[in-house]
């Protein structure tokens, strides 16, 4: 109710100038013409191959955090012997570490990456598969030492769910950032019912070893997808100004021909 009554919608909503690089060209579209909504969002969004990159790595991102998320406990009971109470707090340090690792994804987005979400994703998708690479690896470790390793692993794994979506909003710019940030919340909730089924079968197969490699191997696929980006811009609003200089150039044509037909 608080965002329904008081959330606005842009800077010029309430009387404020434009955001420096937020341009899309939609102003000046000739006569006050504007293309339809559907070719806007085919543009920056159905045919946008870095908004589908944000989705398929977001389906790994889901499934290597809901993995360790939902099955933590139980893993920790039955395979590393722990207690309820030492692996409740190894989930809840996972937890606390996620939060402050998220703000930390955020700072260096802007402070070493200038912006490019992509590129901060990847780092945090690496280092997230080392540390449960070592969490795995070594199960005789002190728990307070595997608890590290799992927090840590937990740091690094939710900086790159917070930055997808931004990401995504970035790529299609602000008239399109709801449908690309909503689509690529369908493929991490895909990615998080993928984790729930997928886990608790391989769990009863093959034992929970195979389950974190598994996980690993997901991690490294969404590092993968991530470096792909790594030369794509910060966002799409150039693609925007294109498109509308484009759409302006077509209209222009179809004015010319109708004149001389007439």
């Amino acid at each position: 109710m608080w965002l329904y009554v008081g959330l606005r919608d842009d800077p010029r909503s309430v009387g404020l100038p434009e955001l420096p690089g937020t341009h899309t060209g939609k102003s000046d579209a000739k006569g006050g013409k504007t293309p339809s909504r559907g070719k806007f969002l085919k543009a920056m969004v159905w045919t946008n191959r870095w908004i589908w990159t944000l989705c398929i790595a977001n389906i790994f991102v889901y499934v290597m955090r809901m993995g360790i998320l939902d099955w933590g406990p139980k893993f920790l009971t039955e395979a590393r012997n722990m207690s309820i109470e030492d692996a409740a707090w190894s989930v809840g340090a996972f937890e606390i570490f996620a939060i402050i690792g998220t703000i930390f994804a955020g700072w260096a987005t802007d402070h070493i990456f200038h912006g490019k979400a992509h590129r901060m994703c990847f780092v945090c998708m690496a280092l997230a598969v080392v540390f449960m690479g070592i969490f795995i690896m070594f199960p005789g470790l002190p728990i307070i030492v595997s608890t590290l390793f799992l927090a840590m692993a937990g740091f690094f794994i939710y900086g790159p769910q917070a930055l997808i979506g931004i990401a995504s909003a970035n790529h299609a710019t602000k008239e399109a950032s709801a449908t690309a940030n909503g689509l690529a919340g369908i493929f991490g909730y895909f990615g998080s019912f993928v984790s729930a089924i997928g886990i608790g079968i391989v769990a009863d197969r093959w034992g929970w070893n195979m389950v974190f490699y598994i996980i690993i191997a997901v991690g490294i696929l969404g590092a993968l997808t991530f470096i792909s980006m790594w030369m794509a811009p910060r966002d799409g609003y150039a693609r925007s100004n294109k498109f509308y200089e484009e759409q302006e150039a077509i209209d222009g044509l179809h004015e010319g021909e109708s004149h001389e037909s007439k």
